[in-house]
């Protein structure tokens, strides 16, 4: 299992991702990786490695965590579920053949930043997730995100009619993607 969690600080949306092995294949490395949003330069974190340049999408943030960096700066614009989906793909060495993982990572990066404070999501190896929230908020936010019924990224379009959120516990939301088509 994967979790990555958000706190908001005065500048930016900060997303952490703390990963660990989960006896499959993938990174034997456990830790915490910063994914930082910038609009500048990146903040010194000493004796962290920090990316050489700014990420513009969940493939360049995932290649630069898979290639040692503790902390990535992603550039404006840049998809806010793109955290989500990288740390899915270093960790789990998701693909571009990995639509229903990238498609559930995706749903759940969204409605994580949707998340008022800090907040965390647990996604699994298949891309399914959960995170503690209100499923009717969660669903209001998606529905404003999907233009035209879906919502693209570099790495995948999500159809809306594919998502399926519900409410596991009083305050616990299961999201699930189904496979969706290619970008």
């Amino acid at each position: 299992m994967l979790r990555i969690g958000t706190w908001w600080s005065a500048r930016s949306i900060d997303v952490v991702a703390c990963g660990w092995h989960d006896g499959g294949p993938g990174p034997v490395e456990t830790g915490i990786k910063l994914i930082y949003g910038v609009g500048g330069p990146v903040p010194e974190f000493p004796g962290l490695r920090v990316g050489t340049r700014a990420a513009t999408c969940a493939k360049e943030i995932a290649a630069a965590l898979a290639q040692g960096a503790d902390v990535v700066g992603t550039a404006p614009g840049c998809c806010p579920a793109a955290p989500v989906v990288a740390a899915g793909m270093w960790h789990y060495g998701w693909t571009r053949n990995d639509l229903g993982a990238l498609a559930g990572a995706t749903v759940a990066g969204l409605v994580l930043v949707a998340q008022p404070g800090p907040c965390a999501v647990e996604i699994s190896r298949d891309g399914h997730g959960s995170l503690d929230g209100d499923v009717t908020a969660a669903r209001a936010c998606l529905a404003a995100r999907f233009s035209g019924g879906r919502y693209r990224t570099p790495e995948v379009t999500v159809p809306l009619e594919s998502v399926r959120l519900s409410q596991e516990a009083p305050s616990r939301i299961l999201i699930r993607a189904r496979r969706p088509q290619t970008s």
